[in-house]
C-alpha cells in the first residue's frame, strides 16, 4: 500500500553522535513500522506522513518530495536539539532557512532550539513526528507546510532531567533546484515556561 524508507540525513555529515533515523510513511493510515524499523534508544525516529496534497504525484515522486521535505527537518533538529552538549552553537539550526527567515529565527532562538539548555549534559529526542501538507499543481509541488510534534528530554548537570516540546508549524517552499527551505514559522516552545514564535511569509513567496 505504501513505502517506509530510512536514511540519515546531515548527522552522518557533521558527525554528531546522535543519529536521526528517517521514517517516511507512505500510507496515510499512518500505520506503525514493522518491529525492525523500531530505532534503538539511542536514536530518535523522524515520522514523516504526508495528510494532504500532493494526490497528481506517483509513489516515486512523493517519496522524494517526502524525503526532501524529511532531511530539512532532519538537519534541523540535529543542529537545534542534539549533538554534543554542553553547548553554545544553535544558529546552525537555521541553514535550511531562508535568509529573512533566518535573521527573524536568530531573535526567536530560545523558542525554536534547546539554547535555554544549553548547560544540559545530553538532550535526546522521545518524540518526531511531521505531518506534511503539500501544494501540488499539475505534478509539481510548489511548497507546503510541516505540522509537527517534537518533544526531548534534557539531563541537566545535577543528573535531573527536563522536559521539552516544540509544536506548531513550518512553511516550507521548494526551489528550482528540487531544494526545500523553511521560509516560515509559526510554533510554542515548552521547557516549563510555554512560549511562542512566528514569522510572516516573505513579500514575494
Amino acid at each position: 500500500m505504501g513505502h517506509t524508507r530510512r536514511h540519515v540525513g546531515r548527522t552522518a555529515r557533521t558527525g554528531v553522535a546522535v543519529a536521526v533515523a528517517l521514517l517516511v510513511a507512505g500510507c496515510s493510515t499512518g500505520s506503525p513500522p514493522d518491529d525492525e524499523e523500531t530505532p534503538s534508544a539511542e536514536s530518535a525516529a523522524l515520522r514523516v506522513q504526508t495528510v494532504t496534497g500532493a494526490e497528481s504525484l506517483d509513489e516515486a515522486a512523493r517519496a522524494e518530495v517526502e524525503g526532501a521535505v524529511g532531511d530539512v527537518l532532519s538537519d534541523y533538529v540535529v543542529e537545534g536539539f542534539l549533538g554534543e552538549f554542553p553547548r553554545q552553537d544553535f544558529v546552525r539550526a537555521f541553514e535550511s532557512f531562508t535568509s529573512v527567515a533566518a535573521r527573524k529565527a536568530t531573535r526567536d532562538i530560545d523558542l525554536l532550539t534547546a539554547a535555554t539548555v544549553r548547560d544540559a549534559t545530553a538532550v535526546r529526542a522521545t518524540e518526531l513526528d511531521a505531518r506534511l501538507s503539500f501544494l501540488d499543481e499539475a505534478g509539481e509541488v510548489h511548497g507546503g507546510t510541516a505540522a509537527v510534534h517534537f518533544t526531548f528530554e534534557a539531563t541537566m548537570e545535577d543528573g535531573s532531567t527536563r522536559p521539552l516540546a516544540l509544536d506548531g508549524r513550518f512553511m516550507l517552499e521548494a526551489g528550482d533546484d528540487d531544494s526545500w527551505s523553511i521560509f516560515g514559522y509559526d510554533v510554542r516552545f515548552d521547557d516549563g515556561d510555554e512560549s511562542s514564535a512566528e514569522t510572516e511569509p516573505e513579500a514575494g513567496s
